[in-house]
């Protein structure tokens, strides 16, 4: 059974999603940040800037996850 989600593809979304990222992308990766985070209720918006944010980064090749560490940091 699919857990209904915040996240579906709308048409009218996709004028102001960048072309190089696509909308469906960013709506997989918000829907995964969402389970990620215990689904979450009134934080859609927030989740979708986040999953948005996160994959341009990746494209721009600048992305590092969250909590990977590097080697030989210090823990804070």
């Amino acid at each position: 059974m699919n857990t209904p989600t915040p996240f579906h593809s709308s048409p009218a979304a996709d004028a102001a999603v960048d072309h190089a990222i696509t909308h469906e992308a960013i709506a997989r990766r918000a829907r995964e940040l969402w389970i990620e985070q215990g689904c979450p209720k009134n934080c859609d918006e927030a989740i979708w800037l986040e999953a948005e944010a996160e994959l341009r980064a990746i494209r721009e090749k600048r992305y590092r996850h969250p909590r990977l560490r590097l080697a030989g940091a210090d823990d804070c």
